[in-house]
């Protein structure tokens, strides 16, 4: 376990103090390391302070100085909760009680630790000094006026420590108040600075209202609360009024535009609009609007116009506005979710062309990106050719296989057709051959 490193009082005694909330503070010394001439003078620390109740203890190697103060006084840190008036305050009375000091051989230690104050900022001293009995020995007012500038500039300033304002004030950033203090030339100019100080303070505490703790804390969090309610409206009044309302506008004018074929106006209606935020027919508009103004020819236009529909998949309208954008590298995205071939196809060409008018690509740049989309484009169209072909070889055997099957059905029939003629032509020659049937009754008839 590190060794506890002793507090800048304990250094300037060398001595050991214990605090605790019960027995107070104990302050010892070995005798070995102090002089303590006279016991008497050291019995007369039981009269320095009556709010504070001294014992002392000598024993063969120590003297204890035990300390209990009254429950009225609390330590230095307490000011942390103190209003800067009231720190200023008590650095007057703090100067003050330095100044108004009049025992001689009762030698005063100024830092926080060896400070309590009570409820009139009335500052008391823990520790004293005697003379050729208990350190400080003797009367320092070098030491003593560096200590109170140095106490005082750590309760009013607390960006540095008191070690801090003591050792290291000519290396760290003062401020212009802790400057003004450090700087002092002695106490009477320390105690100008301090009234100037809470002259200061008085003036802004009489444009501030004070209002009860209990009444500012119920006024504290309401506000609170009535912001909380209000950010989301507020936030929604803002975007309502800079990007909703001017959002819906564009999209009613683009629907004028549209309406009216200025497919142009569409464009530039919604040109700052992202294909997400719009509507579905909104987009449908807007990629009607584009094909219009696609290179293509009447009949493509007309081929592609009755797969643009509102029932169309929303990619679909999203290609064609991404392709109208120049955003090919997105249109080729909706194609292959698509899995449409002649969509990949027409994106890339449109890709392709992108690349090659693209001043800001360098020359290797430029080549790294068109080779895997040229090899694209040619395989595709070798897919598509090759297809084509196998269309129409599989056109060509169909229509012979139909050849094949009609010719016995032609054969047959032609057949019958002599057959028939055969039958016709058998039936004239047994009616010629026919002869009619002899008169019986001439034949038979006797002569006269």
């Amino acid at each position: 376990m590190a060794e506890k490193k002793p507090t800048y009082l304990e250094s300037l005694l060398e001595a050991s103090i214990i605090r605790d909330k019960e027995e107070g503070y104990t302050f010892i010394f070995q005798k070995e390391k102090i002089k303590l001439n006279d016991g008497i003078e050291v019995d007369m620390l039981k009269e320095m302070h009556s709010d504070f109740t001294r014992e002392i203890i000598v024993s063969e190697d120590e003297l204890h100085v035990k300390i209990q103060p009254s429950e009225a006084f609390v330590p230095f840190s307490f000011f942390k909760k103190k209003t800067e008036e009231q720190k200023w305050q008590f650095a007057y009375q703090l100067v003050k009680s330095i100044q108004n000091h009049s025992f001689t051989r009762f030698h005063l230690v100024v830092c926080p630790e060896n400070l309590m104050f009570d409820a009139s900022l009335t500052p008391a001293f823990l520790h004293y000094g005697i003379k050729e009995s208990i350190p400080p020995y003797e009367y320092d007012p070098a030491r003593e006026l560096v200590e109170v500038k140095a106490t005082i500039a750590s309760l009013v300033d607390s960006k540095y420590s008191f070690i801090q304002y003591l050792k290291l004030h000519e290396t760290i950033q003062l401020s212009e108040v802790a400057s003004k203090l450090i700087n002092a030339d002695d106490l009477n100019e320390l105690l100008t600075i301090i009234r100037q100080q809470l002259t200061t303070v008085e003036e802004v505490r009489k444009t501030v209202v004070t209002v009860p703790k209990k009444k500012w804390t119920i006024f504290r969090f309401t506000s609170i609360g009535v912001t909380v309610l209000l950010v989301p409206a507020l936030i929604y009044t803002f975007y309502s009024t800079f990007f909703l309302q001017p959002k819906q506008e564009a999209f009613v004018s683009s629907n004028e535009a549209f309406l009216q074929q200025e497919y142009s106006g569409v464009i530039e209606q919604l040109e700052d609009y992202k294909v997400k935020e719009m509507p579905k027919v909104v987009q449908y508009e807007l990629a009607l609007a584009y094909l219009t103004n696609e290179s293509l020819s009447e009949e493509q236009k007309e081929v592609i116009q009755n797969t643009v529909t509102l029932q169309s998949d929303d990619k679909y309208l999203s290609y064609w506005i991404h392709i109208g954008r120049g955003e090919n590298e997105q249109a080729l995205e909706e194609a292959r979710l698509l899995e449409d071939r002649s969509l990949i196809l027409y994106g890339l060409y449109k890709y392709e062309n992108q690349l090659k008018a693209d001043e800001s690509l360098a020359s290797d740049e430029r080549k790294e990106k068109l080779d895997p989309v040229q090899s694209e484009i040619e395989e595709l169209e070798s897919q598509i050719e090759e297809e084509e072909k196998q269309t129409e070889e599989s056109a060509e055997n169909e229509q012979q296989e139909n050849q094949k099957q009609s010719e016995p059905a032609d054969n047959k029939q032609e057949e019958d057709n002599k057959q028939s003629e055969k039958e016709v032509e058998q039936n004239k020659d047994d009616k010629a051959d026919e002869k009619p049937a002899p008169n019986s009754d001439s034949s038979d008839k006797p002569a006269s």
